[in-house]
């Protein structure tokens, strides 16, 4: 006989924006000084602008889209990627670990349009270093004592 599969309920639908964000920043994820310091400012910038007590619930992807655009969408890619992946292990954490309802973040593919990366990773060429000439020892110069 197996067993049913469990079933875990959605809740947490009066969880505000802040609280979640407080609650993810308390965990040890971002125990590390450096990496709290990254997340909170990226998190707290989101949830400003989207509103600090609105329910988590309440926001749609199509609404963190663009609040990451607006806030980060003419940055450098390194910058949009570090602020981008910091709200979206928030979400995720907020879906996977409290089971609350909560927005994902969308492909930036928007966000890419308006503004593509012009680098590119280029292979570095591999130029064996050119022969060094053989030193020759001055005019009365014993290199056979100077290596001794």
């Amino acid at each position: 006989m197996s067993a049913a599969p469990k079933v875990t309920a959605l809740r947490g639908g009066g969880v505000s924006l802040a609280a979640a964000a407080d609650a993810f920043l308390a965990t040890p994820r971002t125990a590390n000084p450096n990496t709290h310091r990254a997340y909170a400012s990226a998190i707290d910038r989101v949830i400003a602008l989207l509103g600090r007590d609105r329910p988590l619930a309440d926001v749609t992807d199509a609404e963190i889209g663009t609040a990451l655009t607006e806030l980060w969408g003419r940055c450098a890619p390194a910058t949009w990627n570090r602020n981008r992946a910091a709200v979206a292990s928030w979400l995720l954490w907020c879906q996977t670990k409290k089971h609350w309802a909560a927005p994902s973040v969308q492909a930036d593919a928007e966000r890419r349009k308006e503004s593509a990366d012009e680098t590119r990773a280029v292979a570095k060429a591999y130029h064996p270093p050119a022969a060094v000439p053989p030193r020759h020892p001055a005019a009365g110069e014993d290199t056979v004592a100077d290596a001794l």
